[in-house]
């Protein structure tokens, strides 16, 4: 149960008073390792040109622009890294200066006496309780809305103000508040556990198992960071008896699935794949939609894909998984990841992109979703949910398999903003992890917001992985903040051998 609502009012002060003191910055540090790709020999022209304009000067993805990428690469090989990083800026205008938030705070004895006045003036009034609608918005909330606006890094402020939205039933604007800390402050332990709290609270297992799994393969050195996988795991495991209870108990998907499609059996195959669990889920799911798609079998680029997508996936840390990496013969440029590490590429997506770097960034984005169970939620939330409805109807037919409905579900429908969020943030951490140009994917996505209007084949990948003016800035300030190099390995060479124009 969250804090707060194991408190009387009357002894609430004290409780945060300690709770303050109690607090302590957190220095997380994670790994980093190089491992450089081999170069194939065969250097094949691009022809292709795409003009972004998402950055202060131009990119101009030309021939030009990867010939001084491969010549980086050379030096890169050699260990020259600064003359590499010296080429690469030739044609790699430098992002806008960041905006990263203020430096988190935690004693509120270092703040201004607007700042104490405003907490002051909440903690009295809860400590009195007041019943008056109009009372408890003036005294309560209004006070810790101004301090959070206000004094953004002081971290109690935001904890409080979930909490106490909490203790009024919000839980809307709970979730709201400290999801907006946390993605401002993705390092702070003491607004995890807040987070988990809320979550637990509101019976969101799989949420709290993704927020504590995020953390722990974000930070993977921190001292808390086994205890987050362990506690992964133990949430995870109570969503999964909560999905059995529904399905087994209230039939949800059987008779929503009967009603809505005259076909009980396809929407029992669906529910009995997820209590399997994501691996073997996603196997099954990945074997349909092969039987039903036109699949690559070039031993070449599928051998390329896995050896890059495997050593990308031993970064992320769920080893229980078993990867794979497929190619369906679609020239749209999409891209999508099915539970328990099941990636598939579309030929029309490699045809978009150019060096290896820019492949490793979609791969790395999309093995984060399967890590961090979003697909995975995604099938599972319409069993627990009023919407299963919706969902059978939309993966359940006639003419293709249950199963293999699936996955065009997950390809078709975008992720929430806190879940690309969340696979950028891991994404990118592994990206730059591996030795990679930490900016591979948001190249990709730029040529794609290019490519929006003009193409059909663009929009359906910009439905489920949107590069909004939004997302292209989060990214920035992303690699910024976080220190990430830009200009490590490209790969031109070796991707244009196995994906030639």
């Amino acid at each position: 149960m969250n804090f707060i609502k194991q408190l009387n009012t009357n002894k609430l002060l004290v409780i945060i008073v300690s709770f303050i003191l109690a607090i302590t910055s957190n220095n997380l540090v994670y790994s980093k390792t190089l491992d450089t790709p081999k170069i194939s020999p065969q250097l094949i022209k691009n022809n292709a040109i795409f003009t972004i304009s998402q950055i202060s000067d131009n990119i101009k993805f030309s021939s030009n622009y990867y010939d001084k990428l491969l010549e980086a690469d050379r030096f890169y090989k050699q260990g020259d890294l600064q003359t590499a990083k010296q080429i690469q800026k030739q044609v790699k205008p430098d992002f806008p200066v960041a905006d990263s938030p203020p430096a988190a705070e935690a004693d509120l004895s270092k703040l201004d006496a607007k700042a104490k006045q405003y907490w002051t003036t909440a903690i009295e009034a809860i400590e009195e309780d007041p019943t008056a609608e109009e009372a408890i918005t003036s005294r309560i909330f209004e006070p810790l809305k101004s301090l959070v606006k206000e004094y953004p890094g002081f971290i109690p402020g935001h904890i409080l103000l979930a909490d106490t939205y909490d203790l009024y039933s919000e839980e809307d604007n709970a979730l709201r508040v400290i999801e907006k800390a946390s993605e401002m402050y993705p390092g702070r332990d003491d607004v995890l556990d807040n987070k988990i709290d809320l979550l637990l609270t509101y019976g969101k297992y799989l949420e709290a198992s993704i927020a504590a799994r995020e953390f722990a393969y974000s930070y993977p050195n921190y001292h808390k960071t086994p205890a987050y996988e362990q506690a992964a795991d133990k949430y995870f495991q109570q969503y999964q008896k909560k999905l059995k209870s529904k399905i087994t108990t209230s039939g949800i998907l059987g008779s929503i699935g009967q009603v809505a499609t005259g076909n009980e059996s396809s929407a029992l195959e669906i529910s009995q794949m997820l209590l399997t669990g994501e691996n073997t889920a996603g196997q099954a799911f990945a074997a349909s939609i092969k039987a039903q798609s036109k699949m690559v079998s070039n031993s070449r680029q599928l051998e390329y894909i896995n050896d890059i997508g495997q050593r990308l996936a031993k970064l992320m840390g769920r080893d229980e998984f078993t990867y794979e990496f497929n190619i369906i013969d679609d020239p749209s440029p999409n891209a999508f990841a099915l539970p328990g590490g099941k990636i598939f590429f579309h030929t029309g997506m490699l045809q978009l992109m150019d060096s290896e770097a820019e492949l490793a960034g979609v791969l790395a984005h999309e093995i984060a979703h399967s890590v961090l169970s979003h697909s995975y939620k995604r099938i599972g939330e319409s069993a627990l949910t009023n919407t299963a409805s919706n969902l059978l109807s939309s993966v359940v037919g006639r003419e293709v398999g249950a199963v293999a409905k699936v996955g065009e579900l997950l390809l078709s429908q975008k992720f929430s903003r806190g879940k690309e969020k969340q696979a950028d943030v891991l994404g990118l951490r592994v990206l730059d992890a591996a030795g990679y140009s930490a900016d591979g994917l948001y190249n990709v996505m730029a040529k794609l917001k290019q490519l929006s209007g003009k193409s059909n084949f663009a929009e359906s990948l910009l439905s489920s992985h949107p590069a909004s003016s939004e997302r292209m800035r989060y990214l920035e300030e992303l690699i910024q903040n976080k220190g990430y190099n830009r200009y490590g390995y490209e790969g031109v060479e070796a991707y244009r051998a196995v994906f030639p124009r």
